[in-house]
């Protein structure tokens, strides 16, 4: 029995029930106890049979519509069932039954228009509450002239019981009901305030991935753009040749790698599982193979401005054949993203021919244990000390017309396959960034 009370009071007072539906079960349920101890009471102190009936008349009342509400969930009809029933009807007789003004019951005409307020909304609980108040002022207006139509309480003692007793229960019932209200209020307000960081989180991320695409996106773009120019030259000067055959096919391979980077950011948006984590493909890549590819690729436009690359493989130089000749301790293969370890290099060529003012730059790849260290490093003017300790962080660049974004890029690639970067710069000696792969082989 005791069980299946709780399992029905938890059900009533539901966190996920609407305000108004919880406030109208708390009111069925305080109007129950008001009116059982008022009716138990009434009896004591003679507040006559009629006072009884109209107590239990409005427990049953409040039965019913609990249970109705309840099974059927037509709270709004049950809100003027109750206005209309209760608080005008029954309270009006309990009035003049149960000692006027003299007694308890202006202590529920405050319930009751307290009670309407909370349950009705707009012009509706303007309209009901002034008729409330024009219904219980009449009655003590009435009952000032005609004193003969209350049965007042025989003795001082049993007006000061009802008094306490309507003054005490209608205090809990409406502090329940005002405290119900302010921790929904607060309940809500947490809520709100969750979902706004999260609306920002989603911005920001949002602004970051755009941001990101675009800067992966210019990459290529430029590339190609470069190589078209060669090929109009070539072309111009002397027909079209192997050269222009390989530049062209330069411009398709870009290309196609542009259209992999579009059709990963539309997967991004129809899926938030590992594809927007970034790891959207993954294998055993070489490392060595992907940065002498690089290199070739970017050698021409280093060239154009007056910039050269150089490449160190396990501390021995290299030519224009870029690791052709694999000597000395071979390098493990670095499980992981290939795409992804590829922007992560290609932004650090980038970076160090676009913002370096060097005639310099190497690209040193080498084995670390079992990780691959890849260092890039240029003869340039160096980064400001003062934003080295943030040249990670997305938005910071060393040059003004910088966006910020391929180092942070570079971060969050290395962090992604369990790598560290680093970065040192000196001031009119150069800069030199770091970044160590681990080999996580079938891991």
């Amino acid at each position: 029995m005791i069980k299946t009370l709780l399992k029905v009071i938890k059900k009533l007072f539901n966190s996920q029930l609407d305000f108004r539906t919880r406030l109208f079960n708390i009111m069925a349920i305080a109007g129950i106890l008001i009116s059982l101890i008022t009716g138990i009471a009434g009896i004591f102190i003679g507040a006559g049979l009629n006072n009884l009936l109209l107590c239990m008349a409005a427990i049953v009342i409040a039965i019913v519509l609990l249970w109705y509400s309840f099974t059927r969930g037509k709270y709004q009809f049950c809100y003027m069932i109750v206005i209309i029933i209760v608080f005008l009807v029954l309270f009006s007789a309990l009035f003049f039954s149960a000692g006027g003004y003299y007694s308890g019951m202006p202590s529920f005409f405050i319930f009751a228009v307290v009670f309407t307020v909370f349950m009705l909304e707009g012009k509706k609980t303007i309209v009901v509450v002034g008729l409330e108040l024009a219904i219980y002022s009449s009655l003590c207006i009435y009952a000032y002239h005609n004193p003969d139509s209350i049965d007042f309480f025989d003795t001082e003692a049993n007006l000061l019981v009802d008094i306490i007793i309507g003054f005490i229960f209608v205090s809990m019932a409406l502090s329940i009901t005002i405290a119900l209200h302010f921790r929904v209020y607060t309940q809500r307000q947490k809520e709100l305030e969750a979902a706004r960081k999260q609306v920002e989180e989603f911005a920001k991320m949002k602004s970051e991935l755009f941001a990101g695409i675009s800067h992966e996106m210019r990459t290529p773009l430029t590339v190609m753009s470069t190589y078209a120019q060669f090929v109009a030259e070539q072309i111009r000067e002397s027909g079209v040749n192997e050269q222009t055959m390989a530049d062209l096919a330069t411009i398709s391979g870009e290309a196609k790698r542009l259209a992999e980077m579009a059709n990963n950011t539309l997967k991004i948006f129809m899926t938030n599982s590992e594809t927007s984590s970034g790891m959207q493909k993954k294998s055993l890549v070489d490392m060595l193979d992907i940065s002498c590819r690089l290199v070739r690729l970017f050698e021409p436009v280093a060239l154009r401005s007056g910039k050269k690359i150089s490449v160190l493989i396990n501390e021995n130089t290299k030519d224009s054949s870029y690791g052709e000749e694999k000597t000395g301790e071979k390098l493990p293969q670095i499980f992981g993203d290939a795409d992804a370890l590829t922007q992560l290099v290609w932004n650090l060529l980038q970076n160090a021919i676009i913002h370096s003012e060097g005639k310099t730059i190497t690209l040193n790849v080498e084995p670390d244990n079992d990780s691959v260290k890849v260092i890039v490093s240029d003869d340039g003017i160096g980064i400001d000390p003062g934003i080295l300790p943030y040249i990670f962080e997305r938005g910071v660049s060393g040059k003004k017309e910088g966006n910020g974004i391929g180092l942070s890029i570079c971060r969050d690639i290395a962090k992604q396959h369990h790598g560290e970067i680093s970065i040192i710069s000196e001031p009119d000696k150069g800069t030199k960034v770091m970044v160590l792969l681990r080999s996580l082989a079938g891991g």
